[in-house]
């Protein structure tokens, strides 16, 4: 089985496997700057119509993971795709006049199915109440999207009685504004977490809103954690990812 990860800016990922392209919080318009006035700095890396997803997973109603004019296209331009997600994101979809058969909703610690692949929603404090973050189960090769949360202690055992052991790959927030962690927090959290290798996400986007990735790798390193930035734009595949995710240390838990 090939499992290919594309990052598509801040939270956004495309994933490709077991016969299934899943895409999560998109943001490919610049509504941000409109409603906002904060303005994009990445382009959006394709097409919008060229995404064509089975399945849209939204963590929570915000502009930057709930981008309605890209769940209009991308509803539009692929007719047979899901969206799915909290209560928040089920109420503004029903507002879009998307078919109520298209919709999933998601509750923490309850899983659903797509073909092989499982989707299970993880707690998240946010300011979207209803927020949660995504474990997705593509056979055995488990990743773990924290989408937008607060640190809290209770995150990282949660998570672990979830997914029955700690994930393969770990795309975690690390902007530290607006109810997120910052990139220190993360760092706290993967030594908490364990996974095979720590991803950074949200960042880069927005100038008022960003972290630097490469502190955050650095800082997993240090505690023996392999931690990358992914490419915007370019599919890596999850398995060539793993096998060089090699520790060369000792693991250091935070306390």
């Amino acid at each position: 089985m090939s499992l290919h990860i594309t990052w598509l800016g801040q939270s956004g990922y495309l994933l490709e496997g077991a016969g299934q392209r899943l895409v999560l919080d998109p943001y490919f318009s610049d509504a941000v700057e409109r409603l906002q006035g904060l303005r994009r700095l990445l382009p959006p890396p394709c097409p919008v119509a060229e995404l064509q997803p089975d399945a849209l997973l939204i963590t929570h109603d915000h502009l930057d993971h709930f981008d309605a004019e890209t769940v209009a296209a991308i509803m539009q331009s692929a007719p047979s795709c899901k969206l799915i997600g909290p209560s928040s994101v089920m109420k503004h979809a029903g507002q879009l006049g998307l078919a109520a058969a298209r919709l999933t909703p998601l509750a923490s610690g309850e899983p659903v199915r797509l073909g092989s692949i499982t989707i299970t929603a993880t707690p998240a404090r946010h300011s979207d109440p209803s927020s949660v973050g995504l474990l997705v189960q593509v056979e055995n090769i488990w990743l773990w999207f924290s989408g937008d949360t607060l640190y809290f202690p209770e995150l990282a055992p949660q998570v672990l009685h979830l997914a029955g052991r700690p994930p393969d790959i770990a795309c975690v927030c690390i902007n530290g504004k607006l109810n997120n962690m910052s990139a220190a927090e993360a760092v706290q959290l993967m030594a908490r977490l364990q996974p095979r290798l720590a991803v950074p996400a949200h960042y880069g986007m927005f100038a008022e809103n960003t972290a630097d990735p490469g502190e955050f790798v650095a800082a997993c390193a240090r505690l023996g954690l392999p931690a990358v930035a992914l490419p915007c734009g370019r599919a890596v595949n999850c398995a060539t990812l793993l096998e060089k995710s090699v520790r060369s240390q000792p693991h250091e838990v935070a306390p």
